[in-house]
């Protein structure tokens, strides 16, 4: 079993639950094992884009630091930390390149680190679980896992800003990834291409510009639909929550919406291997996945006319 050096952050523990208890659970089976960091402080959540911020750095590297501590604990771990949020990812693959380019930031980081008795060396690589799935476990291994296929269902992958962009923080190509594609098909599902496949969410704007978040959403499940998809699959919790919490508000203000579930990537993994419906916190969703998914018979008994 490879043991990975895990950094939840901070929605895996109150609003994405079953995001972080299904990867657990899937993982074990791909005989990867996702240990959590002991200690662990949020990454700050968002990049600061001023190059001279020191602070707003401080907080991701010593994550970093604390993984590093980790590691040096487990058995059979490679030299990385792993994330489920794709946000949690960018920012802390974005602040490693920049420590590792710019010594005398790294320097004033470690003095602020040193009452803490962290200091950092720029020796760690920074992986999405995703990352993991595809060039570690490989989908060969993942299909292989797969005891109900997730036939009937038509998911469209939804990436987001994140897990594309910047260049030093992407996981794939960002004009033709195929990762959450391939993952799909591995488990049995329908793939459906939507070219909102990284169209933004409206990110924060939930907070003071809902009607933004709502424009832009309509837009992503409509392009979705459009094409034939039952089912959107994501891999951030900011993500998710815009687009589940605006079609549920989208169907009140007009009968003839019909909203379609979200789903992390790990819930359907989840649902494809066998393991226990409740793990996925379906009833926290505000789109409930479980009608669908009775319908067609990939949990409970499948409706008979």
């Amino acid at each position: 079993m490879v043991q990975y050096s895990y950094f939840p952050g901070c929605n895996l523990k109150t609003n994405a639950k079953g995001f972080e208890e299904t990867a657990i659970a899937v993982s074990k089976k791909l005989n990867v094992e996702l240990v959590e960091i002991p200690n662990w402080n949020c990454c700050g959540t968002v990049h600061t884009m001023t190059s001279d911020n020191i602070m707003k750095r401080i907080a991701p590297v010593r994550v970093l630091s604390r993984s590093k501590k980790h590691i040096e604990t487990l058995e059979e771990s490679p030299n990385q930390v792993v994330t489920l949020c794709s946000m949690c990812n960018s920012t802390l693959k974005i602040v490693s390149k920049e420590v590792s380019d710019n010594q005398d930031t790294l320097d004033k980081i470690n003095y602020q680190l040193e009452d803490d008795e962290l200091t950092y060396e720029n020796d760690i690589e920074v992986k999405h679980f995703l990352e993991i799935l595809r060039d570690s476990v490989g989908y060969e291994g993942i299909s292989k896992k797969v005891v109900k296929p997730l036939k009937g269902l038509k998911v469209s992958p939804y990436y987001g800003c994140m897990l594309l962009h910047p260049e030093e923080a992407k996981i794939d190509d960002e004009e033709m990834p195929d990762v959450l594609e391939s993952l799909v098909e591995s488990l049995g599902a329908e793939l459906v291409m939507s070219p909102l496949f990284k169209y933004c969410c409206g990110s924060y704007h939930i907070v003071d510009q809902e009607n933004i978040v709502s424009s832009q959403v309509e837009k992503i499940v409509e392009a979705a639909t459009r094409r034939g998809a039952n089912a959107l699959v994501v891999a951030c919790p900011l993500c998710s929550y815009n687009i589940d919490q605006q079609q549920k508000a989208m169907a009140k203000e007009s009968a003839g919406f019909k909203p379609i579930p979200i789903f992390y990537f790990t819930q359907l993994m989840a649902l494809a291997m066998g393991e226990p419906v409740k793990i996925n916190h379906f009833k926290e969703h505000f789109i409930n996945p479980e009608p669908l998914l009775k319908e067609l018979g990939l949990i409970g008994r499948k409706k008979t006319k």
